[in-house]
């Protein structure tokens, strides 16, 4: 089933398009055979296909038999990780390749996803695919693979000297999420926005993009902007703190949906359920729900299996030796009540017929 993304969304990849200076020529990515491998895909002016497109294109050729993938993802303990590994496994087995998939045990351990890492690469893998907690966490390990001249996708998040960047604006999920409020507070109002972890590129782009965003709307203004450092409790605790404070705030802009999930409860029990505007982001299923029941009104999804499954198959293209842009944008769709089933089955997982 083709997939209708919102006007906001469509005329926001186009702009995102524009400003990086580039066509979609697919420079960045070099030959196989040669061994030459760029890395360019943090670059402002890194050639950029949205994924839509990109689904689009033929399947990659059959890799040779036994090609192996070695992934680092950020952690597995959360809805969105666990939905980005999903896709990647799923086109392992549509591609052919042998994937192996490792995690740091939480958000806040870049020691050990390093060392993870750095144990990869003597296993000696044929391509790689990282998803680092920060933007400098698994900087040594990229310089080893540089050196090495091994072909590496960026999965999402903090966006490091790759071949590929597989992932989405995360300057646009704050903005998307600015304009949502606006369109849902026509009369204004305060708003508030639980941060996530510092240090951390999605939540200082995501901070940068709502705040930009809501500057737009002179009518909204933004009273207290606080860290929430992608955890439940925490930013449960910065809401009712935060309300207690000021009873005016109309609507909480979380930086990711596990923070989301602590926002609503926080306003549920104080007795203000559906009477503010929350809004998250990734698009994981308790937040989904939440947004069935009413608890939540929006997330902004940058639909993460899809992120996963374009990130193997980026990896499988660069090892064939074919030529993959050098930024695959997913998108910054939101989520509502009324399009929730054009995204989602019945159990909250993601269609994965969307762009066929």
């Amino acid at each position: 089933m083709p997939v209708n993304f919102n006007r906001n969304t469509r005329e926001a990849l186009v702009f995102i398009s524009s400003l990086l200076l580039t066509t979609v020529t697919f420079l960045g990515a070099q030959s196989a055979a040669a061994g030459n491998y760029s890395y360019n895909s943090s670059s402002p002016t890194a050639s950029s296909l949205p994924g839509a497109d990109f689904a689009k294109q033929v399947a990659p050729s059959k890799p040779k038999e036994g090609t192996k993938v070695g992934v680092v993802l950020k952690t597995l303990n959360n809805q969105y990780w666990q939905a980005v590994q999903a896709g990647m496994l799923a086109a392992a087995k549509d591609l052919g390749v042998h994937a192996t998939i490792q995690a740091a045990k939480s958000e806040t351990d870049p020691m050990q996803q390093l060392t993870i890492a750095q144990t990869m690469i003597g296993q000696h893998y044929d391509v790689y695919i990282v998803a680092p907690l920060t933007g400098s966490d698994l900087t040594p390990a990229i310089k080893q693979l540089q050196e090495l001249g091994a072909p590496v996708v960026n999965a999402v998040d903090a966006r490091v000297p790759s071949t590929v960047y597989v992932g989405s604006s995360h300057e646009l999920d704050g903005s998307q999420a600015a304009n949502y409020i606006a369109e849902h507070l026509p009369d204004g109002g305060e708003v508030a926005q639980i941060e996530g972890l510092a240090g951390s590129d999605a939540a200082f782009l995501r901070i940068k993009g709502f705040k930009e965003g809501i500057a737009k709307h002179p009518n909204l203004k933004l009273v207290a902007s606080v860290p929430g450092n992608w955890d439940t409790s925490m930013a449960y605790n910065d809401t009712q703190t935060l309300l207690q404070k000021d009873p005016n705030i109309k609507a909480f802009y979380a930086n990711n949906d596990t923070m989301a999930l602590g926002v609503a409860k926080a306003v549920s029990d104080m007795g203000l359920g559906g009477k503010i505007v929350i809004v998250g982001t990734d698009g994981i299923p308790a937040v989904l729900n939440g947004i069935k029941d009413g608890s939540i009104s929006a997330t902004i999804t940058p639909l993460p299996y899809y992120e996963g499954y374009w990130s193997m198959e980026s990896a499988v293209r660069l090892v064939n030796g074919e030529k993959v842009p050098e930024w695959i944008i997913s998108p910054a769709q939101i989520v509502t009540k009324d399009n929730i089933g054009s995204f989602y089955d019945s159990d909250m997982s993601e269609k994965t017929d969307l762009f066929k």
